[in-house]
Order: C-alpha cells, then structure tokens, then sequence
C-alpha cells in the first residue's frame, strides 16, 4: 500500500474542510474552529490546491459542495473520528477497570502493607484483581518483562533501570513464647546480651544467610546459634511461638505475628540497622494511569501501617 506524501500536508486544513461541509459556510466555520473569515477563505484556498477541485461554490444562501467534495465528506469526517480517539489522553476509571494488578513481596511486606492495600482497593475498584507472587531472585526482570507491576523490598540492590520510592523504615523486635526459658530474664522490654546469645535462634533470611541480626553481631565480633531458617515470618512466628528459638523481625511484622502465636517481645539487645522498605517499578508504567493509582494506594497503605 503505498501513502501519500504527508509532510506538506497541514492537518489543519482537513479540520476547516470539515466544517465547511457541515456547515456551508466560511462565516459560520470561521466562528466554530475560533478563526477569522479571511483565515478560513484562505484555508479553502489551500485546500482547492491540494485537492485541485474548488470543493465548494458560492450559492444564494449556501456554499454548494462539488461532487468531489461529497465524496470526500464521508471518509473525512471518519478519518478525524480516528485521529481523535489517537491522540485522545488513556484514561483510567476504578469503579469500572477489571485491571488484573500483580505485586511480588516477601510475607512481610504482605503483612505490613496488604491489609489495608485490598481494603482500600476493594473499596475504590471491585472489579479489580491483586495479584501476589512471592518475592524471587527474579522479579527485577519480570518488572522489565511486565510479568509484575510493582515489587515492594527491602534493603537488596536495586538495578539502576528502575525507579523507586521509599515507603517506610522499619526497626526490630525480638520474641519468645511465654514458655521459653529467657522469657524470665525479660526485664522492662529488654534482654541481657548474654541470654540472648545464649539460646538458639529462628531466623528468616529470603535470598542469603545474613540479616540485619547477623550483621550487627559480626560488628560486635559475635555470632548467635541458628535452629531454624525460613523464607517466611509468619512461619518463624508459629516456630518460635513451639520451639525454644529467638525470633528477630521487623517490627510491623512482629506486633502482628506476635499478638497471633501468644509471643512475649522485647528490645533486640544489640543495634540493627533499620529496614528501608520500597516499592519497585519499570519506566514503561511511570506514567500508566492504572499503575499510578495502584502506587498511590500503596503509598497509603504504607502510611496506615
């Protein structure tokens, strides 16, 4: 199919041909497109030489298109229907999208955050789904691929491609059930190093075998015994609540896991650098009305955490 060559071709002009056929009139075209008369004659000049056909005569009371004119009338008026909807803005509604959104996230973050996620967007887009894949080595490149809308993390390198935002930071609690021989040595919410040290530990590591815990006792040129390692809090929290194993976790994961299994918490007798929790995406929805509202409401949540 070969095209014609548009680049001498001002758009514009198609607009004024428009109006003169509906309306027949240079005055009354003049006053719709917000031009003067003599713009709009001058127009109908160009345009009676790019068609090389008059297209429209003077009559008694109304120009009187040419037969090429007619012809022209029809797919015209299809043609700026077409360029309307092309550069018209997207849109986004939420009572109306059935958008499928996919979040991946360890369980902390859809314990922090996913309560009031889902409610909000329950409340605001029915019709709408949240997806949640569990956090992976390769959910940067599924955000690339588009597999994933948004990846919320904590403290892993993020690729430079990518942008961010932070949502929150995060301190720790320990725990132990009731029953945990250290719990007597739990003294106004803390626990000496010593008995820390000296009972094993559950700990939950995603991708390594280090954590915030593990990092700031190698500073203090110490170490802690490890029973259990999970990829999940809320598993460690229902081990801890029947085994003897110190839980350390974030502290908005803890309060909830905590209150749950009956654990007993306390201030971790050592220093840990706080979680600097984020969410992730790609270029391609930086701007995607539908994930600008998802962002948002994720943003909210995090801040009713």
């Amino acid at each position: 199919m070969r095209f014609p060559d548009l680049r001498s071709v001002d758009l514009n002009l198609l607009l004024v041909l428009h109006s003169l056929l509906e309306t027949r009139s240079t005055v009354l075209t003049a006053q719709r497109l917000h031009m003067s008369q003599p713009a709009v004659s001058r127009a109908l000049a160009r345009l009676r030489l790019l068609f090389d056909d008059k297209l429209l005569l003077k009559g008694a009371h109304a120009m009187i298109a040419t037969d090429r004119a007619l012809m022209l009338s029809g797919p015209l008026a299809e043609l700026l229907r077409n360029l309307e909807v092309f550069f018209e803005a997207p849109s986004f509604s939420p009572p109306d999208t059935e958008r499928v959104f996919r979040i991946a996230t360890t369980d902390y973050g859809a314990l922090a955050l996913l309560p009031n996620l889902l409610k909000a967007v329950a409340a605001t887009a029915p019709k709408s789904t949240i997806e949640v894949d569990t956090l992976s080595r390769d959910v940067f490149a599924a955000l690339v691929s588009g597999d994933l809308d948004v990846v919320l993390i904590g403290d892993l390198p993020i690729p430079p491609n990518l942008r961010f935002s932070y949502l929150f930071t995060d301190d720790y609690l320990s725990a132990v059930r009731p029953s945990h021989p250290a719990a007597k040595h739990i003294v106004q919410g803390r626990m000496p190093l010593e008995t820390y040290l000296g009972h094993s530990h559950v700990r939950v590591s995603i991708f390594d075998d280090r954590t915030g815990s593990d990092e700031a006792l190698v500073h203090l040129g110490r170490s802690r015994k490890i029973s259990a390692q999970l990829p999940y809090f809320a598993v460690a929290a229902i081990v801890a609540a029947s085994t003897d194993g110190i839980l350390t976790i974030p502290r908005r994961a803890m309060l909830r896991l905590a209150d749950q299994h009956g654990l007993i918490t306390f201030q971790p007798p050592i220093e840990i650098a706080q979680v600097q929790y984020r969410m992730v995406w790609h270029e391609r929805t930086h701007a995607d009305f539908g994930a600008v509202w998802l962002r948002q409401k994720i943003v909210e949540a995090a801040d009713q955490a």
